[in-house]
């Protein structure tokens, strides 16, 4: 399947994100003016230029539709006779943390949402390892390399198996109890973890509490495609992903997300 995308806007936007791609990797191999937010977190040069890049790509192609982006915040039309009801949710880097100390999870991820939150489009790019995700239309794909031919990705065995592996995140240690049997793993970037596990590459995911929209939307819109599910933390309810926004949760293979709550395993967080 070379190419299952007939909507010329999903068209342009890979190539964007190429671009953008092309652009942090320049930035990583040529070094990156780091500083640090208000709340402590990085960002660098890298993540203001693609943001640029993914913020006038969309605008040109979707005018019509708002935008929430990590480092400019709101963008686009606000007033209700001028908008789609349609809103982007950027983050130009996933990961800067990452990126910073030369790892390899790290890249965009974007997503287009409607009114109620469900994601319509969204996709996830990972430049170091030339991988990129896409969930369009309900079906999550997979391409390896900017010439690699795109997979959809399986479904989701349910048997409560699968990958003896759950991607955690990196302050896990400071008081988490995972009651885990398997392997607990943090490579760096939410978006990456998410992506991975709809992949197949891990059982589940656990995001720790004040994530953003855009740190996850792609990443959920992926693995419910695939037959997934998200469970919000502590109380194990259905996540509804703006009004449950900042909240913990797990994601992935039902069953092992069942088992995983019913041991009351991911407490505290």
């Amino acid at each position: 399947m070379s190419d299952p995308f007939e909507n010329s806007g999903v068209i342009a936007l890979l190539a964007a994100v190429a671009a953008v791609d092309a652009v942090a990797l320049a930035h990583f191999a040529g070094g990156l003016a780091v500083h640090r937010k208000a709340d402590g977190s990085p960002v660098t040069n890298a993540d203001h230029a693609c943001e640029a890049m993914l913020i006038a790509e969309i605008q040109a192609l979707f005018p019509l539709d708002s935008l929430w982006s990590e480092e400019r915040g709101p963008v686009g039309p606000t007033h209700a006779t001028l908008t789609s009801g349609c809103r982007w949710v950027v983050d130009p880097i996933d990961g800067t943390s990452a990126l910073v100390e030369g790892l390899a999870h790290w890249g965009p991820t974007f997503a287009r949402l409607d009114a109620e939150g469900n994601v319509l489009l969204g996709i996830t790019s990972l430049p170091r390892l030339a991988e990129t995700w896409i969930v369009v239309a309900g079906r999550a794909l997979f391409r390896r390399g900017l010439a690699g031919a795109w997979t959809v990705l399986p479904k989701l065995g349910n048997d409560g198996a699968g990958p003896g592996v759950m991607y955690v995140p990196s302050g896990l240690h400071r008081g988490a109890r995972l009651g885990w049997e398997g392997k607990a793993r943090c490579l760096g970037g939410t978006a990456a973890h998410l992506a991975l596990v709809a992949r197949g590459a891990a059982a589940a995911v656990l995001v720790g509490p004040e994530w953003q929209p855009w740190d996850v939307a792609t990443g959920l819109g992926l693995i419910e495609a695939v037959g997934g599910v998200a469970r919000r933390l502590p109380d194990g309810a259905p996540l509804r992903f703006l009004a449950d926004a900042g909240s913990a949760f797990v994601a992935g293979i039902p069953a092992v997300v069942d088992r995983l709550l019913a041991r009351g395993a991911l407490q505290p967080l």
